[in-house]
């Protein structure tokens, strides 16, 4: 029992290792790395344009303001209100510092934005090429994995000797199909093909026998049928066919 508790646990860090070492595997982590680094990327651009309409905006303000002030101490001097110009003058100047203090920072703000872009530019161009690389290596892959599957199944069938297999496979059926023919021969009748034969020779001697007697007059060649021995007569002798039926049984 511990022990095929030890050998699945083997097998399954085994898996584990096979996948890590999976090149497919390894550049879509890869690459679905990088697109996070893009997304991460593409919203700090995005904060960092953000930001530089909000000081934008805070500049124009504070602008507006030290314009606004600077025509309230105007009024004041028109109506000879100095004091109240001075104090005009004073809010100006704070929002004008403001504004001064928001354009340096909105410049600091534009050069981190332009550099943002520039290296999320740079960014999306190193992700398309990831992605064009790893489809490219993925498919190299599974082509040398199929070749090498291919090589390891000729190399097996060579190694094995499948064309020395079918050769003995086909000794073997060539010796059943001798066997098969040789029962088949043993189990016919022998002594009857023996009779046929030997039957069939009489009848050529027999025939032989009668065309010479016709040719030359002096014998003549008597059968009762076809298998029966032949009488031999002389030709002008009479011939009974008792003595023909008693000379065939002797």
């Amino acid at each position: 029992m511990f022990n095929r508790f030890a050998s699945l646990v083997k097998a399954f860090f085994n898996s584990l290792l096979g996948k890590m070492e999976d090149p497919e595997m390894m550049l879509e982590q890869t690459y679905q790395e990088l697109q996070a680094n893009l997304i991460q990327v593409r919203q700090a651009v995005a904060q960092a344009i953000a930001t530089e309409k909000q000081l934008e905006q805070q500049l124009q303000k504070n602008k507006d303001q030290a314009q606004t002030w600077q025509n309230r101490a105007q009024m004041a001097v028109q109506q000879g209100n100095d004091d109240l110009a001075r104090q005009a003058l004073q809010r100006k100047q704070q929002f004008a510092q403001a504004a001064a203090d928001l354009e340096t920072q909105l410049k600091a703000q534009k050069e981190a934005t332009s550099t943002l872009r520039q290296r999320l530019t740079e960014l999306e161009g190193e992700v398309q090429k990831a992605y064009t690389k790893k489809q490219v290596l993925i498919a190299r892959d599974k082509a040398a994995q199929a070749t090498s599957k291919a090589n390891e199944i000729l190399s097996k069938s060579t190694a094995d000797g499948a064309m020395s297999v079918i050769d003995k496979m086909e000794q073997k059926v060539l010796e059943r199909e001798s066997k098969a023919a040789a029962l088949a021969e043993l189990g016919s009748d022998q002594l009857d093909k023996k009779f046929k034969s030997f039957e069939g020779q009489v009848d050529i001697e027999a025939e032989l026998m009668a065309l010479k007697g016709g040719a030359g007059g002096g014998q003549k060649l008597i059968t009762k049928n076809e298998t029966k021995e032949p009488v031999l007569v002389e030709a002008n002798d009479t011939v009974d066919i008792e003595d023909v039926r008693e000379a065939e049984e002797k």
